[in-house]
């Protein structure tokens, strides 16, 4: 038997309702879109990289065990285009122009090809195995980062190398002493941040002189690095799980953590410069404010959200208004989520923007 109710109950109860509807409506969350295979292996391959062309419309992939290069279509999952490659692909990446997309690969090659069809435009050998791998903002710079061997000497070395595309000029090599593993350049180009064996380091991109060097309390293995949107901070992650926040043009470290005690893989910084997230050896993705990253003590600092990925990821990456996250992960699958923010002004203010262009076009009449 169903009680009556009276209408201050019944008020109350749709009051309570509608605030928790208006909570979930700006409720930070990752929404799953698709997710298409790109390692024919599965759990027995591993998607290395997958990054999102500059207009957002298209990701690139590269795998680790089928060696394959594939282009997809960003709304529905649609392959455009697959290469192979003779070795595992370690990195992807687009041109600025989205002209082109670089891969790296363990036959000491970086390949160019078309965006549009997959033609082979290029190969830029290398001296070893190659592990990172970034373009240039503007202009048609790829930078490639080397695994280390040992030279006649006895001692470390591992070059990065600066090629100019389509010509396929190296203007500089730079040798970082240690593996690099990520390459990651400043907005406004002006900056190459390097994140490799040993630590951290950022180059001026106007004569390729060293202005920073990052480094942990002890040796530690960076694996994954990047600039804040506004170039000021530097976020990476290590081996060992930990995380590291820096101020780096004084070096001051403002934060080390780990949460999870697991290799991280990859880090990201939102676009809109409020959000940290990071994945790696856990199945999960986690997401940080930057607010409270530098606020909280280390035991302390809350998650903003983490979502169920399924397995570990290699790769994430924002597309340029961080509207989506694709992520790569090591059961050969690539995933594209949808970013929901907190942000309830949003839909306010893009309805805006349309209703000034409206305007203005009106008035061109």
């Amino acid at each position: 038997m169903i009680k009556s109710i009276g209408l201050s109950s019944l008020f109350s109860l749709l009051s309570y309702v509608s605030l928790s509807q208006g909570h979930y409506d700006y409720q930070l969350r990752l929404e799953p879109v698709w997710s298409r295979v790109a390692d024919v292996f599965g759990e027995a391959g591993s998607v290395e990289s997958a990054e999102f062309s500059r207009d957002g419309k298209f990701i690139v992939s590269g795998t680790k065990y089928d060696n394959s290069v594939i282009m997809w279509r960003t709304s529905d999952g649609t392959e455009i285009w697959r290469q192979y490659a003779a070795q595992e692909i370690e990195r992807v990446g687009w041109s600025a122009d989205d002209k082109y997309v670089a891969a790296c690969s363990e036959d000491f090659l970086v390949t160019v090809y078309s965006a549009a069809s997959g033609e082979i435009i290029l190969k830029l050998p290398h001296q070893n195995g190659i592990d990172g791998l970034t373009w240039s903002n503007t202009g048609s710079l790829v930078v490639s980062g080397e695994e280390e061997i040992k030279n006649k000497k006895g001692s470390k070395e591992a070059f990065i190398r600066v090629f100019e595309v389509p010509s396929g000029r190296e203007i500089k090599a730079i040798d970082f002493g240690g593996t690099i593993n990520e390459l990651f350049f400043s907005a406004d180009d002006r900056y190459l941040l390097a994140t490799g064996h040993g630590g951290i380091k950022i180059y001026n991109t106007s004569d390729w002189s060293l202005l920073q060097t990052l480094e942990a309390d002890t040796y530690m293995k960076f694996i994954t690095g990047v600039f804040s949107p506004d170039s000021k901070y530097v976020f990476a992650g290590a081996n060992d799980g930990h995380l590291y926040l820096w101020e780096w043009q004084s070096g001051k470290l403002l934060k080390k953590f780990s949460h999870t005690g697991k290799k991280v893989e990859t880090v990201s910084w939102h676009p809109n410069g409020n959000y940290l997230l990071f994945a790696g050896h856990d199945p999960y993705i986690r997401v940080y404010r930057v607010e409270e990253v530098i606020a909280y003590k280390n035991d302390r600092i809350p998650l903003a959200h983490k979502v169920w990925a399924g397995d570990h990821a290699e790769y994430i990456d924002f597309n340029n208004d961080g509207s989506f996250l694709v992520s790569a992960h090591q059961n050969g699958l690539i995933k594209l989520w949808a970013w929901m923010g907190e942000d309830p002004s949003l839909n306010e203010r893009r309805h805006k923007n349309v209703k000034v262009i409206q305007k203005e076009h009106m008035k061109s009449k």
